[in-house]
């Protein structure tokens, strides 16, 4: 049996230092990046559709949220108590830099971990949109620039 795919693109800035990498990097930067979720279901709902896309922004909007004009650091970088300065949209990554593959992990985990438990979500407006229970989340892809991306994809067909 195959699956049906919807896809939501989201767009957020944020800045972050690789304390790993031997050039550039190495110094806080920012990108605009562009996160491409992919998710799959089985069967179209009462509304003929695998899931309302209302609902899935609802669900990635809280991840990707954080990502939103934060600095992201390695919680290991030599230079993150100088760092802290930038506030409160400080996101650290355990022991890793915040490389785009990284990302795309970390959001895939967390969009997953929503999915997981959400039977609804409910937008700005008030309306609740129902979350499938056989919606699966196929892959996330990010953009880091206009022509470098990354994606983690946590299924198999």
């Amino acid at each position: 049996m195959g699956f049906f795919r919807i896809a939501k693109v989201f767009e957020v800035e944020y800045g972050h230092r690789l304390c790993k990498h031997p050039e550039k990097c190495r110094f806080p930067h920012g990108h605009s990046l562009r996160i491409e979720i992919v998710a799959r279901g089985r069967a179209l709902d009462g509304n003929d559709m695998v899931c309302d896309y209302k609902a899935l922004k609802v669900l990635v909007t809280e991840v990707v949220g954080r990502l939103d004009h934060a600095m992201a650091l390695n919680s290991e970088d030599p230079h993150l108590d100088a760092l802290r300065g930038v506030g409160e949209r400080l996101l650290l990554f355990e022991g890793q830099d915040p490389t785009t593959e990284v990302l795309a992990k970390w959001i895939f985990d967390g969009v997953a971990e929503r999915l997981a438990t959400a039977e609804s979500v409910t937008s700005d407006a008030g309306v609740s949109y129902p979350v499938p229970r056989d919606l699966e989340l196929e892959r996330v892809r990010v953009w880091e620039t206009r022509t470098s991306w990354a994606e983690y994809v946590g299924l198999s067909d």
